[in-house]
């Protein structure tokens, strides 16, 4: 199938089209800056999915920076997460990190997870779901269906079972974080690559589930941006418009995980926009329930009287 043609629009027609602060930002800024006291998790057990490359990796070691006491990486790579270790212990001698090679779409693979946190940890405090796939990008007719399933199988099963697993360790007693690495995709409707538009939007559902049943751990789903990564290589018809850093998604996540960010919690943003005047709306976000996935219309029996 021909790739549909996108050079006609600019480099940052998904970021204004997508923009709800004035000031976006396409790379790391002071307010996200992971070395920030302000954004500091020292004290806090941390586990990042899909941390041997990409946005995962970037994101383990903003939580390096910004001085996470432990930290545990998981991916199927074993030798790349071994890469990662020693890349976090260079930027902070003092952490303990922990390598588990886990395949997240496995149930066995992730309760091995879930014993070897609880026996080496303890109690985590954040978990960063950041393990996804985008393998999909034909038509429905035209799609293999063990391939259009399987970025439901990474980013939506893959997902819950982390956040299943994550919720148990915590218990329903201690204020805790989890961080869904999701996408603008979710927004579109668009004739190809639907398994990863249609699983993203699920993980976001996914997010306010959480938030939902658990109070008092906050759930977010947020677009990391449009970045060079090994998925982006893959989808070339997107390499025009990725000129984000990796550090912008990174220090985005860090900041989602300090409280000044628990107003977000069951709700959607991306790492485009800026944080400081995100906040500054945080009443507006609340009272008018925004940035949530909802459906358009008027409904109700009132209506018809």
């Amino acid at each position: 199938m021909a790739a549909i043609s996108t050079q006609p629009l600019s480099a940052d027609y998904f970021v204004k089209t997508h923009q709800f602060t004035k000031t976006v930002h396409r790379d790391q800024y002071p307010s996200i800056d992971p070395a920030s006291p302000k954004l500091s998790q020292k004290g806090k057990t941390v586990i990042v999915t899909g941390a041997s490359q990409g946005i995962g990796k970037a994101i383990a070691l903003a939580f390096a920076k910004a001085d996470a006491d432990r930290i545990v990486i998981a991916s199927r790579s074993a030798e790349k997460l071994e890469e990662t270790k020693q890349e976090l212990l260079r930027i902070n001698p003092n952490a303990d990190v922990l390598v588990v090679p886990t395949d997240t779409t496995s149930e066995d693979s992730v309760n091995h997870l879930e014993e070897t946190v609880k026996f080496e940890f303890g109690i985590p405090d954040v978990l960063i779901n950041g393990a996804g796939l985008w393998s999909s990008i034909e038509t429905i007719r035209e799609t293999n269906p063990k391939e259009w399933w399987a970025d439901f199988e990474v980013n939506v099963k893959g997902s819950y079972l982390m956040s299943r697993a994550f919720l148990r360790l915590v218990g329903l007693d201690r204020e805790a974080t989890i961080i869904n690495v999701g996408s603008i995709g979710m927004l579109w409707t668009r004739p190809a690559g639907t398994s990863y538009q249609i699983s993203k939007l699920a993980l976001s559902r996914l997010s306010e589930a959480i938030s939902s049943a658990y109070p008092k751990v906050s759930s977010i789903s947020y677009h990391p941006g449009m970045t060079i990564t090994d998925m982006a290589n893959r989808h070339p018809e997107t390499l025009h418009f990725c000129e984000d850093t990796v550090e912008l998604p990174a220090g985005t996540a860090v900041y989602l995980a300090s409280p000044q960010a628990q107003f977000l919690s069951g709700r959607y943003m991306s790492a485009n926009w800026d944080v400081d005047e995100l906040e500054a709306r945080k009443d507006e976000v609340i009272e008018k329930n925004l940035l949530r996935i909802d459906l358009k219309g008027e409904f109700g029996s009132d209506l018809f009287k």
